[in-house]
């Protein structure tokens, strides 16, 4: 009996590992969220499932009511320009009712895009967990085209109501570039992200550096390479270490860079989800 006991606890453990290895490594040109947790790994990737896309749901429905009353705003509009500039046409070729029929056919068609995205394959959603190789530290593969819009909702949310959401998730960081962790690959990937940020109007600015197994990449190298680019960008920027506009976060995991825009890092205590709470942190 002891022996039938063992064996399948053995081939039960076998079948966890099969299933570890069936994660998705991290490659270049990703994008997502990287997350840190105290050791209970299924629970935090559960707990960052439900609120990315509890927040992502929150956006895209006002981004639908604003597209809605700005297409009825637009056609409505359209509609009144083009009967004051020909009195003689017909009222009917100018029904109302029919372009809110349209509007409502538009609309179901984008729920029905929506209802569509639930059942997709795990490959096709919004969020997908990929294997760093890293223990306590997850990475959350998304779709969205904005991270950070993503997770500045989460944090400011946080940041008003105090209410805690999470209980093993501990940081969570919008990464917008995924690329090997050379600085002869980081280089240019920055050259295009900072343009974005860096080029308008002066800002305060901090360089992050974490690393975990590589011995490669330099962190005195690194930083002072990218707050050159970033001088670059705009003469008016400067360095700011204790409370900075932007602090730019770059996360080395094995082979690979994941790099991060994160404004008022500080402000947000460097986006630990629970110290925003004003909640001590539980090991």
């Amino acid at each position: 009996m002891k022996e039938n006991k063992k064996r399948k606890n053995y081939f039960s453990n076998e079948g966890t590992d099969k299933k570890k290895k069936k994660r998705l490594a991290l490659e270049n040109g990703m994008r997502g969220f990287l997350c840190t947790c105290n050791f209970r790994e299924r629970d935090c990737i559960r707990e960052a499932y439900n609120l990315l896309n509890e927040y992502s749901d929150k956006i895209c429905e006002s981004q639908k009511k604003q597209l809605e009353t700005l297409d009825i705003e637009g056609k409505v509009e359209l509609v009144e320009n083009e009967l004051t500039v020909n009195k003689n046409v017909e009222e009917k070729d100018y029904n109302i009712k029919q372009i809110t029929e349209d509007i409502s056919v538009a609309l179901n068609k984008e729920i029905d895009e929506l209802k569509a995205e639930a059942v997709k394959p795990l490959s096709q959603k919004r969020f997908q967990v990929i294997d760093t190789g890293v223990k306590n530290v997850i990475f959350i593969k998304s779709m969205i085209p904005d991270t950070l819009e993503l997770l500045t909702a989460i944090i400011e949310d946080l940041q008003k109501t105090k209410k805690q959401k999470t209980r093993y998730l501990l940081r969570m960081l919008p990464i917008q570039i995924v690329c090997k962790a050379y600085l002869d690959d980081i280089k240019p990937k920055v050259e295009v992200l900072f343009e974005q940020y860096f080029t308008q109007e002066p800002k305060t600015f901090c360089i992050v550096f974490n690393r975990r197994s590589n011995s490669n990449l330099h962190r005195n190298e690194v930083i002072d390479d990218l707050a050159q680019i970033i001088s670059k960008k705009n003469p008016g920027n400067r360095t700011n270490l204790k409370n900075p506009d932007i602090a730019v976060v770059i996360e080395v995991i094995r082979a690979v860079c994941l790099i991060s825009i994160a404004p008022l890092y500080f402000t947000y205590k460097k986006y630990n989800l629970l110290e925003i709470c004003n909640q001590k942190i539980k090991i």
